[in-house]
C-alpha cells in the first residue's frame, strides 16, 4: 500500500540553490504539492515516477526532471530511490524553462551535485562553494532533453486502462479485447488513444514495459524474474526488446549506470 511522506516546510530557501538529499523507501510517494521555486529532482538509483500538470515521467539513474516553480507536481517510487533536489529561486537565467521535462544527467554535473550535497545549508556566497554553484547553474542549460517518455492519457478510462497495464504489465490483450471491455469499438479506442498519447495501444505497452524494466532493473531482480514480471515467454525475448531499445543488454547496462 502507497504511503505518504512529510512535505519540506521551508518558506524561503536558504540560499538561490538548496540541495536537498532524501532516501524514498519502496512504495513511498510525495503528495501533490509546488513551490515558490524551480526545482531539478535527480535520482541517484532507483526509479522515480513524477506525476506534474497531468503527465506523468518516469526518471531512472542518470537523468533528472526540471520541475518550474509553481506546477502542482507528485513523486511516487515502487521499488525505493534515492534522489537529490536543487531547489533554484526564480530568476531570468531560467525565464524560458517554462515546460516540466525530463534531462540526461551528465558525468560532470553529477559531480557537481555531488559536491554540492556535502555543503552546508548556509554555504559561502564568496570562493569555491559559490563557484562550484554558478557552474553547476550553467551546466544545466547544456543539458539533453530525453524524449524517450511514456505519455499518459487524460480521459478518466483510458487513465484507468493504463494505470491497469502499469500494476501488471504482464497482461497481455490486443486493442479488441480492451475494446470490448471499455464497450467501445476497435476503431474508437485506436483512435481516442493516439489522440491522447500520439502513440498506439501496443506501442505504448511496449515502452510501459521497457521503462518498468527500468525500475526493476534497478531494483537489483534478475533477469529471469524481470522477463516473467513483463509477460516475456523466456529470457531471450526480453533481452532482445531491451537491445532494440538501448543497444545494450540488460546487464550491461546496470553496469554502466553503476
Amino acid at each position: 500500500m502507497k504511503q505518504p511522506l512529510s512535505l519540506l516546510t521551508l518558506k524561503k530557501l536558504p540560499r538561490p540553490v538548496f540541495v536537498r538529499q532524501e532516501v524514498m523507501p519502496p512504495q513511498h510517494f510525495f503528495p501533490k504539492h509546488q513551490h515558490e521555486w524551480h526545482q531539478l529532482l535527480y535520482a541517484t538509483s532507483g526509479v522515480l515516477i513524477v506525476e506534474v500538470l497531468g503527465e506523468r515521467l518516469f526518471i531512472p539513474p542518470e537523468k533528472a526532471v526540471w520541475i518550474p516553480q509553481g506546477h502542482e507536481h507528485q513523486v511516487y517510487s515502487e521499488y525505493g530511490s534515492s534522489l537529490k533536489s536543487l531547489y533554484i529561486e526564480h530568476s531570468d537565467q531560467f525565464s524560458d524553462w517554462q515546460t516540466s521535462k525530463v534531462l540526461k544527467i551528465t558525468p560532470l554535473l553529477k559531480q557537481l551535485i555531488l559536491e554540492a550535497s556535502t555543503f552546508s545549508v548556509h554555504y559561502s556566497r564568496q570562493g569555491y562553494e559559490a563557484e562550484l554553484i554558478a557552474l553547476m547553474l550553467a551546466s544545466l542549460h547544456r543539458l539533453e532533453t530525453d524524449h524517450d517518455q511514456l505519455p499518459w492519457p487524460a480521459s478518466r478510462d483510458l487513465y484507468r486502462l493504463c494505470q491497469m497495464f502499469y500494476e501488471q504489465p504482464s497482461l497481455r490483450k490486443t486493442t479488441a479485447k480492451l475494446a470490448i471491455e471499455l464497450s467501445v469499438s476497435k476503431r474508437t479506442l485506436e483512435r481516442k488513444f493516439m489522440k491522447e498519447t500520439g502513440m498506439s495501444v501496443q506501442q505504448w505497452l511496449l515502452q510501459l514495459r521497457f521503462l518498468k524494466s527500468l525500475e526493476l532493473l534497478s531494483a537489483g531482480y534478475s533477469i529471469t524474474h524481470i522477463a516473467l514480471e513483463l509477460g516475456y515467454g523466456s529470457s531471450a525475448a526480453f533481452i532482445h526488446m531491451f537491445r532494440d531499445k538501448t543497444g545494450v543488454s540488460p546487464g550491461q547496462f546496470i553496469k554502466n549506470a553503476r
